[in-house]
């Protein structure tokens, strides 16, 4: 029997689970432990590929409370590896029915717990307000930004990125959060969605320089896999936490016309209700700007299937911006 102490996080187990596979230790001879402080497995000495459904639904039933999860994860792991690639497919598989049973329980707990920290924050006025100096110009809000400990993002990401662009911008941009690039060289939409922003502003005749672009949150939220920084949505408790920075950024500059690239930042300022795929394009006045609409991320015409598809999305941004240039006028 090999006892397997580790810190009960997903990618701790995965670590452990890949150097058990590397040995050919099967799930009857593992014992799981988990221990706070436990130091990180050997590395494995073998690769392992696995479908990504299987990673998907690990990473959620890894959130669960169910301390018998580790073991379950690592039965339906051993398998898919020792004996059937398409092991997921099966669903009247008892491993696979309490794969799914799991991921079900952590995605119900998430929100369980993401609902009670949004209501705490609500209610004791949280997050990020506590660091939001009042009456401050857009310089004075910027330098109180790089102290911001609202929520657990400032401990991973390299800085805050605050917004950029003239204090007296008839036009705000607000998408979701800063990426790798952004992150590392301080500046909002500097990276690849930076670059389909700027053609599409490009082609509707709007002046990059002459607006104000920003973040409904401030920090880059990521997981690591290898050396790379991949992004991950904010929670709702995130966006809440952090929304007081992008609500004083909106206090001073009283915009004509806001855009919310995507839907965090739509649901961070027009609320849960507001549907981006229903609601995009449209219109309408809000206590931020008289003309406000949604439209699409444009990371997401980054993320397009094919060259098809990302010409699609980028036709939906463009018609979008036009919209918004227009108002401008």
């Amino acid at each position: 029997m090999v006892t397997v102490e580790f810190e009960p996080t997903f990618e701790r187990w995965q670590a452990a689970a890949r150097a058990l596979l590397s040995d050919g230790v099967s799930p009857a001879d593992v014992e799981w432990r988990e221990r706070p402080d436990a130091p990180p497995a050997p590395r494995a000495s073998k690769f392992f590929r696995v479908p990504p459904r299987f990673l998907e639904l690990a990473r959620q039933a890894a959130t669960a409370s169910d301390p018998t999860r580790w073991g379950a994860l690592y039965d339906v792991l051993w398998r898919i590896v020792n004996e059937r690639r398409d092991l997921l497919d099966d669903r009247g598989d008892p491993a696979v029915r309490r794969l799914h049973g799991l991921a079900a329980q952590g995605r119900r707990e998430a929100e369980q717990a993401e609902r009670q920290e949004v209501l705490r924050l609500q209610a004791e006025g949280g997050g990020a307000a506590a660091f939001v100096p009042a009456d401050a110009d857009l310089a004075t809000l910027a330098k109180a930004a790089k102290q911001c400990r609202g929520c657990p993002l400032y401990r991973d990401a390299t800085q805050t990125v605050f917004g950029r662009g003239p204090a007296d911008a008839r036009v705000v941009l607000v998408g979701e959060q800063p990426g790798d690039q952004e992150d590392l060289r301080d500046a909002p939409f500097v990276g690849p969605a930076g670059e389909v922003l700027d053609r599409a502003l490009r082609d509707v005749g709007i002046d990059r320089d002459a607006i104000y672009v920003t973040n409904a949150v401030k920090h880059f939220k990521f997981v690591l896999r290898g050396k790379r920084r991949i992004h991950q949505t904010p929670r709702l408790s995130e966006i809440v936490a952090c929304r007081p920075w992008v609500e004083a950024e909106l206090a001073r500059l009283t915009p004509e016309t806001l855009v919310c690239l995507g839907a965090t930042a739509a649901r961070a300022l027009l609320g849960d209700d507001f549907r981006l795929m229903r609601d995009r394009g449209r219109v309408f006045s809000t206590r931020w700007a008289p003309q406000t609409l949604a439209t699409l991320h444009p990371s997401a015409v980054l993320r397009g299937e094919d060259a098809a598809a990302q010409e699609r999305l980028y036709g939906m941004l463009v018609e979008d911006l036009r919209l918004a240039a227009g108002a401008a006028r």
